[in-house]
């Protein structure tokens, strides 16, 4: 009887998880087999498959609109930012982790305080002081913003991490005669890299689908991203629908694919350090 108990809670798992994999790849689906139909087509038969494969929508995208300049110009916007990111969180979090320091619970406390404010609040104050400073309309504004907004979530979550990590290593390797930035770079960055790329793959989702930062401080063609663009076809062209989620299939396909290439790390990053 437990056994078949446990069959039939196996069986009801299978099948809602099932159900929540086919309600997140519909979209995905759908934006695939709508984006291979021509205008008229697709509003004929918006729920069928197409009767044609009709690519003409994929090189509207790129030759009219540029799509491989605004794919690099979003890669380097996240890689730029995530440098910024890394670059601050991972000391960060080492120092307060690892080390000891006058207000150091104060400081912490404070900036992970900062996580609670809404995002929207600083966006009429950040706009002024870009503006203020000559930042806007340039690509500095858009990395800067998007590196700061993600410290402290970056920092609370390797700061959770690092403290797991046993104290007998670090103060071995101290007794070497390695020095606090060695200690960080030869011991804790690869004991941590999994949540490190973790963190990493959630940051750069958020900011390559994020569409207010890039929107309100970039207003050059040639600075936009793959977000803002989507949406300006969508301002331009409201009643073509096949090139407009030919444009959503095409900006959502690079955060689909580091998830799959960095997904291991992922795992081991979201365990890590749960259990001391």
């Amino acid at each position: 009887m437990k056994t078949a108990y446990i069959k039939w809670i196996r069986f009801l798992i299978f099948i809602v998880l099932a159900i929540i994999a086919v309600m997140s790849l519909y979209p995905l689906f759908y934006m695939a087999f709508s984006s291979m139909k021509p205008t008229i087509e697709y509003i004929k038969h918006p729920m069928g498959l197409p009767q044609t494969w009709y690519f003409d929508n994929f090189k509207a995208l790129i030759y009219r609109f540029s799509l491989f300049r605004l794919f690099g110009n979003t890669l380097l916007y996240v890689g730029l930012s995530m440098v910024a990111c890394l670059t601050i969180s991972i000391p960060a979090a080492y120092a307060f982790a690892k080390l000891k320091f006058s207000f150091r619970n104060g400081f912490y406390i404070a900036m992970i305080a900062t996580m609670t404010i809404p995002g929207v609040t600083f966006i009429i104050p950040n706009y002024l002081l870009m503006s203020k400073i000559g930042w806007t309309d340039h690509i500095v504004s858009v990395v800067v913003i998007w590196a700061v907004s993600a410290i402290p979530s970056t920092v609370f979550l390797l700061t959770s991490l690092m403290r797991g990590m046993p104290d007998e290593i670090l103060e071995a390797i101290k007794m070497d005669g390695a020095k606090y930035y060695q200690t960080m770079t030869k011991m804790i960055l690869p004991m941590s890299l999994p949540g490190v790329v973790t963190v990493s793959v959630f940051n750069a989702t958020n900011w390559w689908n994020d569409l207010l930062t890039p929107l309100i401080y970039l207003q050059s063609d040639n600075l936009k991203t793959v977000t803002v663009a989507v949406a300006t076809v969508l301002n331009r062209f409201s009643s073509d629908y096949p090139l407009l989620l030919s444009g959503l299939l095409l900006s959502s396909l690079p955060p689909i694919a580091i998830y799959i290439v960095f997904q291991s790390y992922i795992r081991k990053g979201l365990v890590v350090g749960a259990v001391k």
